[in-house]
This record gives C-alpha cells, sequence and structure tokens, in this order.
C-alpha cells in the first residue's frame, strides 16, 4: 500500500455520500455506504472520525497505520473500528484521510493507512464522546444487483 497522502480529504461534503445515522433510543447508529469493501472501510472510518471530532481543523501531518483481522468483515470492520477509537483515546489521533486495503481468504485481513494529527484543545474541535464500538445491530452486506445505489452497506452502533 502506498505511503503517499491521499490528495482528497475527508469533510462534511463527503459526508452524505459516505453515511448517514439512523435512528437510535440511546446510542449513535450509523450506515455506511461504499462502491467497493475497501470504500466501505474507509467510510466507516471517516464517519467514525467525523463524529468525533470537527475535521476541518486537522491536518495530515502524521501516517498512523492500523491493522484487523476477523473471521468475516463485519468482524473485521469493527476490529478496525475499535483500534482505530483506540488510537484516538490512547494517543488523541484523528485521522484525516485514508486508504484502506482488504484481502479475504480464510479470513478477513485489514489495513488502513490513515493521515491526520493528535487532538489538541486548543486548536482542534472535539464532538462526541464515543465509549465502545459494538457487535449490536452490526452488518455488512453486499446489495443486490440493481439496487440503486452504492454496492456495499454497513451498520454500525457506536456507544455513547
Amino acid at each position: 500500500m502506498a505511503s503517499q497522502t491521499p490528495s482528497r480529504l475527508w469533510g462534511p461534503a463527503r459526508r452524505a455520500l459516505a453515511y448517514r445515522e439512523l435512528e437510535h433510543p440511546a446510542d449513535l447508529l450509523l450506515e455506511i455506504l461504499g462502491e467497493d469493501v475497501e470504500e466501505l472501510f474507509e467510510n466507516a472510518l471517516f464517519a467514525l472520525y467525523d463524529e468525533l471530532a470537527k475535521l476541518t481543523g486537522f491536518e495530515p501531518r502524521e501516517q498512523v497505520s492500523l491493522t484487523a483481522v476477523g473471521p468475516d468483515l463485519a468482524h473485521t470492520l469493527r476490529g478496525l473500528l475499535a483500534e482505530a477509537l483506540y488510537r484516538f483515546d490512547t494517543e488523541g489521533f484523528v485521522a484525516r484521510t485514508g486508504r484502506v486495503q482488504v484481502t479475504a481468504n480464510q479470513q478477513v485481513d485489514v489495513v488502513a493507512v490513515l493521515w491526520g494529527e493528535r487532538a489538541e484543545p486548543s486548536r482542534h474541535v472535539l464532538t462526541t464522546e464515543i465509549k465502545a464500538v459494538t457487535y449490536h445491530l452490526l452488518t455488512v452486506e453486499k446489495r443486490p444487483e440493481g439496487d440503486a445505489g452504492p454496492a456495499w452497506r454497513a451498520t454500525v452502533l457506536f456507544d455513547i
């Protein structure tokens, strides 16, 4: 996977194409969309960081790599998001853009290369406190041929 920063930064203009909030009585439930599995996982990372902070205040100054392995796409997506949330909680890292590579054989392996910086209260605005990425309502599915919209869809519930 190339280590060059992608030219497209994550921000508000991409939000409507990448994810939307679904109704949930207590937590944050998101529907995430993508044309392929890599874009779906990338959009899931974007959604996580977009909910955590106002991304327009962050610059792609630092590169971080995350990996996740799981028995299927849903468990691997949850693992990747949990790893990103852990990095945020322990290091304050907020990604502004990224690239994802997914390999599926006997298991699903994901490598994400992210560019961003550590949150500084004097310069950045943090918005939603996310406590965990849950297994509840977790799905990853390919939409039927002929369905309008992106080919892949996921739902992820964040405990807030």
